[in-house]
């Protein structure tokens, strides 16, 4: 229903809080190919001393993630170690969690040519 809306009404968040160990990377690259094309954005939090090179693949900011012949709509996932943030501030922390949250999300509206919801469409 999301895909088909008129309006852009919902946007949706997940927010994964990992220690880095995946037990199926293909299925998790595949389901996450299929979000690509929903309302959604996936922000993953990596948490201890694992080696996250998994996490960063699927943080695709260099080209689009792929399995065989299947290409993501778009970028949807931003990873953030959250070792590389023991002695800084947590606003810059917060900052670079949600920092490719607003190109993630205009760009789903944009691509979909959706408009923005008028105080009158929320009543």
């Amino acid at each position: 229903e999301a895909i088909h809306q008129q309006q852009a009404i919902e946007y949706y968040i997940l927010l994964l809080i990992t220690d880095g160990i995946l037990t199926d990377m293909e299925q998790t690259i595949h389901m996450i190919i299929e979000a690509s094309e929903l309302p959604m954005s996936i922000i993953i939090v990596g948490v201890g001393d694992a080696d996250f090179e998994d996490m960063e693949r699927l943080d695709s900011d260099d080209k689009l993630l792929s399995l065989g012949s299947r290409v993501a709509k778009r970028d949807i996932v931003q990873f953030v170690p959250f070792r590389d943030f023991k002695n800084v501030s947590s606003a810059k922390l917060a900052s670079t969690v949600l920092e490719e949250l607003p190109e993630q999300l205009a760009g789903y509206y944009n691509d979909r040519k959706l408009s923005p919801v008028t105080e009158n469409h929320l009543s």
